[in-house]
């Protein structure tokens, strides 16, 4: 069971930031949400591409909402990057709706940082996992964070060489063997948290040569 600070809702898709309660929630109904944050992001670029500007709206917000929940059970520093993550979504929302959006590539590189956010609280889950051989754990937690990296990647459109490159493969290898049950060892996991934060590293290097998402030059 984990203690999280729940925003009081009048719905998923709308961030209210008012006011905030305590409230126990189980780790199963907490990592059932794993992944839908995205289900959300992908909705919300095909409803802005088809010019319906206040769903796509409301999808971004029911992703915000999601990731503060998620923010709740992170590390102090994984935390707050979750809450700014979930912040800068909900001003996301709020430019799409008032046409200050310059293009989707600004959506692109928004869900692509949020998912680098997730990325990295998913990896230290994983890392706490493996130190308290936690082996179901590890695996959900490495899974989830190589799934958000991935999406982070297709997000910006950039691909990885080198030494990035070959972690990756890595990382993947070790995900297949997840997925397919497949015998894997710690030593080979805690290669797969390292894979991690060169995936991260990388990815967060290329999105800083990046403009700043969410509003049109001129835009008050």
């Amino acid at each position: 069971m984990t203690m999280i600070g729940v925003a009081w809702l009048p719905s998923l898709g709308r961030a209210a930031n008012d006011r905030t309660s305590q409230v126990t929630v189980p780790q199963s109904a907490l990592n059932s949400l794993i992944g839908e944050p995205d289900r959300h992001f992908h909705r919300a670029a095909d409803l802005y591409v088809q010019g319906d500007a206040d769903g796509a709206a409301s999808a971004i917000r029911a992703a915000a909402a999601l990731i503060r929940i998620e923010a709740g059970r992170g590390s102090v520093q994984d935390s707050a990057k979750l809450q700014m993550a979930a912040t800068d979504l909900d001003t996301l929302a709020d430019n799409v709706v008032s046409g200050n959006v310059g293009s989707r590539r600004d959506l692109d590189l928004a869900f692509a940082r949020a998912d680098l956010a997730l990325a990295a609280h998913y990896r230290s889950m994983a890392d706490k996992a493996l130190a308290d051989k936690d082996r179901a754990g590890a695996a959900l937690w490495l899974k989830a964070a190589g799934d958000s990296v991935d999406e982070a990647a297709a997000w910006t459109g950039r691909s990885p060489s080198g030494a990035q490159a070959e972690a990756w493969d890595q990382m993947h290898a070790l995900q297949a063997k997840i997925r397919t049950s497949a015998n894997w060892s710690y030593d080979e996991a805690k290669k797969g948290v390292g894979y991690l934060g060169t995936q991260i590293q990388y990815l967060g290097q290329q999105m800083q040569n990046f403009s700043a998402p969410g509003v049109k030059k001129g835009a008050n």
